[in-house]
């Protein structure tokens, strides 16, 4: 089985090395750009570095970074923030199914994909252009294990069968000028998640820190799961890691991430990500105003939610 799973690894590398090969060849410069909606969504390439940005129409000095790799080291999570996202691993280290909300350029699906061959990982967003510039630019090939529709994430969710179950549910959904959609950060929204989570499921957010309602989708979040820990990137990301199943101590989180990074041999450090996990009275001293936070719901918005503040 190790042997077969090795095997079908290195085809896929090779196969997803030869899909980037073009890249290569190109001057650094913009090599797509796109319209879509109320924005654009361009790549970039910079010697080895590939980006993929979403660009406001009506303020083109927003760039809002949604995915970066480096072709000579296509499965190297670059971005800190998404090797945080992969500490949902620790809790399900053999998930059969995943749901990712926002796919941008597929980075975090792509390695789950590459990583984890028997997993099912079904991914929702709503820019097909976006989507388009991942299996353009980004290397990413969809087959019957990794899928993406569409559609609202939320919607999506709210549309499977009761009885599809998933080990782990991520939402990495930002548009261009940082706006985090409402729906998506209710404690409605996440009684959902917890509804389609497997009994040992795992939820994990990725949240900007200079989101004026921080503290509020943090103690949203605290509302619906018994466990929630977060791992900080910087001054710029949050990954909420939010479960109902046992309790795991801080210590136990790292030995799990170091039996992930050494029996997977990932390039990026996933055991320095889980040693930034804060939980506990660590958490609530690091998110100022957390105990005088509201819990956010679907009927009430609060004043200020859907203005651009990030522009």
């Amino acid at each position: 089985m190790i042997d077969d799973r090795q095997n079908w690894q290195r085809m896929n590398l090779a196969a997803l090395q030869q899909r980037l090969a073009w890249l290569q060849q190109q001057p650094d410069k913009v090599i797509f750009c796109k319209e879509s909606g109320v924005h654009y969504v361009a790549v970039t390439k910079e010697r080895s570095y590939i980006k993929l940005s979403l660009v406001e129409k009506v303020n083109q000095h927003t760039d809002l970074l949604q995915s970066v790799f480096d072709f000579n080291n296509p499965l190297h999570l670059v971005s800190e923030y998404t090797q945080a996202m992969m500490l949902g691993l620790v809790w399900q280290n053999q998930p059969q199914k995943i749901y990712i909300a926002g796919f941008g350029g597929g980075r975090i699906p792509l390695v789950l994909h590459h990583y984890l061959p028997e997993t099912v990982i079904e991914c929702a967003d709503v820019d097909p252009i976006a989507i388009e510039a991942a299996t353009q630019c980004f290397g990413v090939r969809l087959d019957d294990r990794l899928t993406v529709t569409i559609q609202d994430g939320r919607e999506y969710l709210e549309q499977q069968k009761p009885d599809n179950q998933y080990d782990i549910i991520m939402t990495d959904v930002f548009f261009g000028n940082g706006y985090f959609p409402h729906r998506l950060a209710t404690k409605e929204f996440y009684q959902l998640c917890e509804k389609r989570l497997s009994s040992e499921g795992v939820v994990l957010v990725n949240l900007l820190q200079r989101d004026e309602f921080y503290a509020e989708k943090i103690k949203t979040f605290q509302s619906v799961f018994s466990q929630v820990c977060v791992c900080p990137w910087k001054d710029i990301n949050s990954v909420l890691i939010g479960t109902n199943s046992a309790i795991l101590e801080k210590d136990e989180i790292v030995a799990r991430a170091k039996y992930l990074q050494d029996g997977h041999q990932f390039s990026f450090p996933l055991t320095d990500r889980s040693r930034e996990v804060k939980l506990g009275t660590e958490l609530a001293e690091a998110v100022a105003n957390l105990d005088k936070a509201q819990i956010l719901h679907d009927d009430s918005p609060p004043a200020g939610y859907f203005d651009c503040w990030l522009f």
